[in-house]
């Protein structure tokens, strides 16, 4: 629509104990003979939790804002820098975590809203003499749950004829924990909880992808993907962190 690329999307979702409704809007609107783009968005989600232990229903809100610019530096070289902040409110515990409180089993407690703001950089570099590009990402995140974490991403794009497109990645994370996160707690506090996603931890994602580009429209896409995790606090029990292999299919038809 002249220089604006406006975009929608509305998500639905339901579980026995869950439901989540979304919608967001976006537009992409080009600037300086298209070398330069800029992109507002906002989403905004509403879930209902009805949890089967027993415990009573609740729901939860959140809105989520993001303002960002692609700039193309060179015919092959691409920069994106992006800006989200978003905001909580409502049920954020998790409905069947517990936690050793004063010795006894009790269900965690987490604060009632909460905010977050991510910043994201990107660099997507076309390498001429090798027929491939590479792309890195670098991505810094923070909450009013003093969680910070920070994530490495690189991969490489590599074509193999008019088709075919091999692509190795890697990623790594890490981050801090929540200031209401511990093994087991004493006293009276006001939040609580032992999830050990609110733990201080680093995990690594290594994988391959083929993608296949029979017409302009059409990408099909067949990937695998190791994730492993580990904690880095000193006090959680390392059994507690998950590791996965990924299996990806994907296809994409562009009108």
């Amino acid at each position: 629509m002249g220089q604006h690329t406006p975009g929608g999307q509305f998500s639905f979702s339901h579980e026995s104990d869950y439901q989540s409704a979304g919608i967001s809007l976006q537009d992409a609107i080009d600037f300086n003979k298209k070398n330069t783009t800029l992109l507002v968005g906002g989403a905004l989600t509403h879930d209902t939790l009805s949890p089967a232990n027993g415990r009573a229903g609740d729901t939860k809100t959140s809105t989520d804002a993001i303002l960002g610019i692609t700039q193309v530096l060179t015919p092959t070289t691409l920069l994106t820098v992006n800006f989200g902040i978003g905001q909580v409110s409502g049920f954020i515990s998790d409905p069947y975590k517990v936690v050793e409180l004063n010795n006894n089993l009790t269900y965690e407690k987490r604060p009632e809203s909460k905010t977050k703001e991510i910043i994201y950089v990107g660099l997507d570099q076309f390498i001429t003499p090798l027929n491939g590009s590479v792309e890195i990402g670098l991505r810094h995140y923070g909450d009013s749950l003093g969680i910070n974490s920070e994530t490495i991403s690189l991969a490489w794009f590599q074509k193999i004829g008019d088709h075919f497109i091999v692509s190795p990645s890697l990623r790594y994370y890490t981050q801090t924990e929540a200031d209401f996160y511990d093994v087991r707690f004493s006293g009276s506090p006001e939040f609580y909880s032992s999830d050990y996603r609110l733990s201080a931890y680093k995990a690594t994602a290594y994988g391959l992808k083929i993608i296949w580009v029979p017409s302009s429209r059409l990408t099909l896409d067949l990937g695998v993907e190791r994730y492993q995790q580990s904690g880095s606090d000193g006090k959680t029990d390392p059994d507690m962190y998950p590791s996965a292999m990924l299996f990806i299919i994907g296809a994409h038809w562009a009108l």
